[in-house]
């Protein structure tokens, strides 16, 4: 075996290590939005309000990637993970067990958020500077499987709900998860990423001067779609229990159907990048994505609606990983600062979309603030042809 043939196995086998938590990061990224009515409920919080709780959850996703990336970047990714685990159980506790109104409870969801999002920008960071080949395919892979634990989650969640339990115990039980995450994690080896520092105003200026459209590009895009995704898991469940009369577990189903499209769009997309532009794969699924957005909002039935509801998911599955692939396009170092941006630009956009839906549903009605989510998709259409004439993608002949 050739020392290339090596390194390629251990890489291999390194990206395998980063599967479990990001099936962990979807349970977490998803876990709101089926107890958003039940916790509305029982706390008394209304409708305008409800956005707090999200915006809690998304801010302490900002959070975090600004912790990863200008405090922790000395820090081994291992032990990054590790510590993440065992704040994020705690932070599990106080949620389920503690808090008994509105502001307690987004205290604690933002600390979940912000431990939450570490495994997602690890894995990204990792990927971007250890795989300078099929970046595009390996991050569909890992993405994969985060997308695969936020279609899990609502089933589990709603059959929780059905059988009794309480929004309460639901985070205990991720509480329970998190720690034995965080066992699993101490007997694992990842390798580092080397020469990996605390960001700085130089690094930023640095890597914004190598490509500065393009970025400029990536991170547009990513606010966008990230801000439409959240909306979607946050609030879907609350309107098809409002405007369908769903009930709480085939609520849940809502978003377990739109994360099963978009976990088997990134599986079958992965044979496409190998045939099809990037850029042209943003521009169709985009497409796709907010014709059925419109349609789940449209549909006179809750059955037409979920289907809707997976279309728009295949829709929307491949935005994210792509633009992802792009940091491919940087220096070894900066693709993991790179990817560390759109990672905050994406939470920033969850934060700010999903907040604003429920004033927005509050005083137009949720069908009204959901539709207006098809227009971040449309927007992201059309700057993937831009994408396409900035990368030079769509000048050259696909190897």
């Amino acid at each position: 075996m050739t020392s290339q043939d090596s390194q390629t196995n251990s890489s291999s086998h390194s990206l395998a290590l980063l599967y479990p938590t990001q099936l962990f990061a979807g349970v977490m990224l998803i876990s709101l939005g089926p107890l958003l009515d039940p916790i509305l409920r029982d706390l008394d919080i209304p409708l305008a309000k409800g956005g707090i709780l999200s915006l809690g959850f998304f801010l302490g996703r900002v959070l975090g990637v600004l912790l990863l990336s200008f405090v922790l970047a000395r820090v081994p990714l291992k032990r990054t993970l590790v510590g993440a685990a065992w704040v994020q159980a705690g932070a599990l506790v106080v949620a389920g067990l503690l808090a008994s109104s509105l502001w307690p409870l987004f205290g604690a969801l933002l600390v979940a958020g912000l431990t939450a999002v570490i495994p997602n920008a690890i894995a990204g960071v990792w990927v971007g500077a250890h795989l300078r080949e099929g970046t595009h395919r390996a991050m569909l892979l890992v993405l994969a499987f985060f997308a695969l634990g936020v279609v899990v989650a609502p089933l589990a969640i709603g059959a929780a709900l059905s059988l009794g339990a309480t929004w309460r115990w639901v985070f205990v039980g991720e509480a329970v998860f998190s720690a034995l995450m965080a066992v699993a994690l101490m007997a694992s080896r990842l390798p580092d990423v080397k020469g990996r520092e605390n960001l700085r105003a130089r690094h930023l200026k640095e890597m914004a001067g190598f490509a500065p459209r393009l970025l400029a590009l990536m991170l547009t895009i990513v606010f966008l779609y990230v801000g439409s995704e959240a909306i979607l898991g946050v609030w879907l469940p609350k309107f098809e229990i409002d405007t369908h009369g769903a009930s709480q577990s085939a609520a849940a189903i809502s978003v377990t159907l739109l994360w099963a499209g978009i976990t088997i769009g990134r599986y079958l997309t992965v044979p496409l990048t190998r045939w099809v532009q990037p850029f042209r794969l943003l521009m169709v699924f985009a497409a796709v994505e907010t014709l059925f957005i419109l349609a789940t909002v449209l549909s006179p039935t809750l059955l037409l609606s979920l289907a809707s509801v997976f279309v728009a998911g295949l829709g929307a599955s491949v935005i994210f990983p792509l633009i992802g692939g792009y940091t491919n396009r940087f220096p070894r170092w900066y693709a993991g600062v790179a990817y560390s941006g759109i990672m905050l630009t994406g939470t920033l956009g969850s934060a700010v979309f999903s907040y604003l839906t429920g004033p927005v549903a509050e005083a137009l009605g949720l069908r009204v603030a959901i539709g207006l989510t098809a227009i971040l998709p449309a927007v992201v259409m059309g700057l993937a042809l831009v994408l396409g004439r900035i990368s030079g993608e769509s000048t050259s002949s696909r190897a």
